[in-house]
């Protein structure tokens, strides 16, 4: 639970220029998928070891995939049409009674949040498409959420029409995006793989786990002696929301909120993040900041 905690933080600490950064534009690749990949991809290769699925299945990356766009356009000063959501087929993800907190009309004059699907063609096509727009004075914002593993190849991500995605495909498209700073976070098994490749100038990788790792949704647990239960997949309705463990905590520190918008989790007020109140986030005392 202490590394769940020192994780956290950290997150807080190295995404905090998201909100201050002064750069010409900011932009976003947000790219989800896979949400119910059946026995096409092991069991080992997808999130939560391909447990716990639930009536929904994967909603987690849907719920993520929302909060993180959400995050950009209503708290980081991203503008939507900067936010590129790559989402399954297309679409965003829809079930009858699905709570309207993850609709687009939660939000005011939106209809959608999804603006093309996730297949491998489409993902290569957004960074090709946005090399020659994003200067070196831009930002650029990278997250992924899918199904991954590795073979004598590399490390790898699942696009929804179940191509793999290498590390060295990606570090290919991002080396031709000009921006000095990237920011990639990378939530699937065994993406901690990924790290290595995709090091760089200018460049900051954070990953959901390591390369022999999986990645598993929130365990509804709070760091404490003992650990002491604290709902992240929140319940509206009876109908549970999932979420990823490393996600719940980076769209809760970064906005001073939790999904169901309350500014405390566990008892300890998100904003304390920012210890002295310069907009630059800090690890809860740790003094680490940027």
């Amino acid at each position: 639970m202490l590394l769940k905690k020192v994780f956290a933080v950290v997150i807080v600490a190295i995404f905090a220029t998201m909100g201050t950064l002064v750069a010409q534009d900011k932009y976003a690749i947000l790219i989800g998928g896979n949400m119910n990949p059946g026995p096409t991809i092991p069991d080992v290769e997808q999130w939560n070891g391909g447990y716990g699925t639930g009536q929904y299945g994967f909603d987690e990356f849907w719920n993520d995939t929302y909060l993180n766009w959400e995050m950009l356009v209503f708290h980081k000063e991203y503008t939507d049409e900067n936010v590129h959501v790559l989402f399954n087929d297309g679409n965003d993800f829809w079930f009858e009674d699905q709570n309207i907190r993850y609709q687009a009309e939660y939000h005011a004059g939106y209809l959608t949040v999804t603006d093309a699907n996730s297949y491998l063609q489409t993902i290569e096509n957004k960074f090709d498409e946005l090399a020659p727009i994003i200067t070196e004075d831009d930002f650029l914002f990278v997250w992924i959420m899918g199904h991954g593993g590795s073979d004598a190849t590399g490390h790898y991500f699942y696009s929804y029409d179940n191509h793999k995605i290498y590390d060295t495909d990606l570090a290919g498209w991002l080396n031709g995006i000009a921006a000095h700073k990237k920011t990639v976070f990378l939530s699937f098994p065994k993406s901690g793989g990924f790290a290595p490749v995709l090091e760089a100038d200018g460049n900051i990788v954070i990953t959901a786990c390591g390369e022999t790792e999986g990645s598993s949704r929130a365990d509804d647990m709070a760091p404490g002696t003992p650990p002491v239960t604290f709902i992240e997949n929140e319940v509206r309705n009876t109908i549970t929301y999932n979420h990823g463990e490393i996600n719940y905590h980076l769209t809760s520190s970064l906005t001073g909120q939790t999904p169901e918008e309350e500014p405390q989790y566990n008892g300890i007020d998100l904003d304390l993040a920012d210890v002295n109140l310069d907009n630059y986030k800090r690890s809860l005392g740790m003094g680490i900041g940027l």
